[in-house]
């Protein structure tokens, strides 16, 4: 629990200070630590990181700056 707590609080400290204090700033931070894992799972699974790597960048892409 301990390492998501620190992956969630240094995802915070890339966020808007005005956002990181709201639920939906949390659910931004879950959402991205989720892709970020599912990911990783992904390329354990398959071996398939270029694959894996468009996909995560294409979330990326799709956040607000």
């Amino acid at each position: 629990m301990q390492t998501v707590e620190d992956w969630l609080a240094l995802l915070a400290a890339r966020q808007p200070a005005d956002r990181r204090r709201t639920k939906a700033g949390e659910a931004d931070r879950t959402l991205l630590l989720a892709v970020l894992r599912g990911g990783l799972l992904d390329v354990l699974a398959t071996g398939d990181a270029d694959r894996v790597t468009r996909a995560v960048e294409r979330y990326l892409d799709s956040l607000p700056d």
